[in-house]
């Protein structure tokens, strides 16, 4: 404890036990109520009160303790004090609690109102406590031993602790591992020295498990006679502008790659119309058949680095499209025959084409070079076949379905989707999977420029591409297109229908062992008002449901770690919780996801990334769907 602060303290600073017994005081109360320390210690606290006060105070305590009401703590009030006169007083009390060895301790602050001004002292009372229980950031005081005195209702929402949890503890526990503390600190030690240090970014761990990073600042705490007492600590979760900036740091770096290649393939394209003049020039003279054949694999070779160069320009969106509006299914229909002769025969070639399909307005002869490039690569990802699929559909994203993409608006899409059953891609292949000449084929395989065009291609139409895949899973390319209103699209759209709200009291069980996915996906799910209780994979899933909480749903992820799938923990539900609904979600499409599920063809699958608005509707149809 801050026992410094304790004896220095100018206001009268109590501490009392469960049974309302005085523990500890400061020499201050001495002043304030006239007793000694020896005379209070051990007594009931209600010694310093009159009536009514008096005889209500333990009801107070045990109270909360049966229930939590927060009634006595946080913001103090005015009330009466007694002295060991027996005159009575006017104080001004604040109450906070917090817990050491098992067991709650209140601590009690004491100001003396009686020949002071008390609205002047109220105020200030009032202004410094609401400061400190409405910063949306989280504040600890930390004593010399590195132990949290009193800390802020914001802990809650950013480390998932109540205050009374943290009290008392060590911040060790607050550290995302033994080296991130440790390196902290040694920083606080040097705040003996100094004031303050310049804001840092440490990481630290939340009540479930997960860790985040924050922004904190820390200070010297003193008295007035300049003697260090511990430090304040102001920590600010930044877990979502590192998000926002990794995702500004992408966006910036394939601009700057586009630049890059858009200015070499302009460079190449003036040595290449300077190789096909001259060779234009050069067949004039000739009339040997063989040097004529010589100069003829030569001008292919140029005429074959010119195409390379417009692919270039298309990842650099420099190259001049020629959009229409047209119908993205009549596209995929149109190449479905060429496709299946290309794929071969180890590769199950089938579409899932929206009915009622906005229009788009886009190159098409690119948009047939996206389909075959992307079927390509998904052949050469299934060496002893497969199933690869192609879909299309309506989306509409809102503000929040976007906030982690720089670029991109809500809004209308049309969704094209190639999904395959292939070998999947690692998180690092992921992460590059755009930039151009990347490639994991073997050299001579494959040039790395496919999905580097379709990424320049699609931006520059106005859209956006994800990848979402799992080794051994497969992987499936998300083109998303802005719609185009045409004169036909005047008809009510089904997409912005409002969802039918949750009925009072509804719960969700998710489950999802991403913990980023997890935190967005409840955030969204409680903006909606259903009630959120998380599990991170199907195991902790069945505890949940063996428990005896009520849910109503469960709204799991398909592809999770621990040997279960969201369809394994539908099938243990279906024996075993009957009349609990089931909601799957998967990034791969629908029919790459089933792949053999058909004995629960009836459940719905939906897709990632998914609006709040397809959520709700989602939501609501396996609610109330018949069991």
């Amino acid at each position: 404890m801050l026992e410094a602060a304790l004896q220095t303290a100018v206001g009268a600073v109590l501490i009392i036990d469960e049974n309302g017994l005085i523990q500890n005081l400061n020499p201050a109360c001495e002043k304030v109520f006239g007793y000694s320390q020896w005379e209070l210690l051990g007594q009931n606290v209600s010694v310093l009160m009159p009536e009514p006060y008096r005889s209500r105070h333990d009801g107070y305590i045990q109270h909360y303790l049966k229930t939590g009401e927060r009634k006595i703590i946080g913001i103090g009030r005015q009330v009466m004090g007694r002295r060991k006169s027996g005159a009575i007083f006017p104080i001004h009390l604040s109450v906070s609690v917090f817990e050491a060895e098992g067991r709650k301790y209140f601590t009690g602050i004491v100001i003396d109102l009686a020949g002071q001004r008390d609205t002047d002292v109220l105020r200030e009372q009032a202004l410094f406590q609401a400061i400190f229980n409405h910063l949306p950031d989280a504040v600890l005081i930390i004593d010399p031993s590195g132990k949290i005195v009193l800390c802020n209702p914001a802990v809650t929402r950013v480390f998932g602790y109540p205050p009374e949890e943290l009290i008392g503890q060590s911040t060790s526990v607050l550290y995302a591992s033994a080296a991130e503390h440790e390196r902290v600190r040694k920083l606080d030690e040097h705040l003996q020295e100094v004031e303050t240090h310049e804001p840092m970014t440490i990481r630290f761990r939340r009540k479930s498990g997960e860790e985040f990073p924050s922004e904190t600042v820390a200070s010297a705490l003193r008295d007035q006679q300049g003697r260090f007492l511990g430090f304040v600590s102001l920590n600010r979760d930044v877990s979502q502008q590192v998000v926002q900036d990794e995702a500004l740091r992408k966006s910036q770096r394939m601009e700057v790659v586009g630049q890059l290649t858009g200015g070499i393939a302009h460079d190449f394209n003036n040595l290449l119309t300077i190789i096909t003049g001259n060779h234009e020039l050069l067949e004039m003279e000739l009339r040997d058949k063989d040097q004529r054949d010589l100069l003829r694999r030569a001008n292919e070779a140029a005429l074959m680095g010119a195409r390379l160069t417009n692919r270039l320009l298309t990842f650099a969106r420099r190259r001049r499209l020629e959009p229409v509006v047209l119908d993205l299914n009549d596209q995929v229909l149109a190449m479905a025959e060429l496709l299946r002769r290309t794929l071969g025969e180890t590769v199950a070639l089938s579409t899932l084409l929206a009915p009622h399909l906005w229009s788009v307005r886009a190159d098409p002869s690119e948009i047939e070079n996206a389909v075959l490039n992307l079927a390509i690569n998904a052949r050469d990802a299934m060496p002893t076949g497969g199933k690869l699929l192609i879909e299309t559909s309506n989306a509409v994203l809102q503000e929040r379905d976007v906030a982690s993409e720089i670029g991109v608006n809500p809004g209308d899409y049309v969704r094209l989707s190639v999904s395959d059953t292939g070998v999947g891609m690692t998180p690092s292949v992921l992460a590059r999977v755009f930039e151009p000449f990347f490639t994991t084929k073997e050299p001579g395989k494959g040039t790395g420029l496919g999905l580097s065009v379709i990424y320049g291609f699609v931006k520059q139409s106005g859209g956006h591409v994800t990848v979402y895949s799992e080794l051994n899973k497969g992987t499936t390319v998300n083109l998303y297109l802005p719609r185009v209103k045409t004169s036909t699209a005047a008809e009510t759209d089904a997409l912005h229908a409002a969802a039918q709200p949750p009925v009072a009291g509804e719960t969700v069980l998710l489950v999802e062992d991403n913990a980023q996915v997890r935190i967005v996906t409840s955030k969204r799910l409680k903006n909606l008002g259903y009630g959120v209780i998380e599990a991170g994979n199907a195991a902790a899933a069945i505890e949940v449901l063996n428990s005896g909480q009520k849910v109503d749903l469960v709204f799991s992820d398909v592809v999770m770690p621990g040997g279960m799938s969201g369809f394994d923990l539908a099938k243990w539900m279906r024996q075993n919780a009957p009349g609990t609904r089931v909601l799957l979600t998967s990034g791969f499409a629908e029919d790459i996801a089933r792949s053999g599920e058909a004995a629960l063809s009836e459940l719905e699958i939906l897709r990632k990334p998914y609006s709040g608005a397809e959520l709700a509707r989602a939501l609501r149809r396996a609610l109330d769907s018949s069991a």
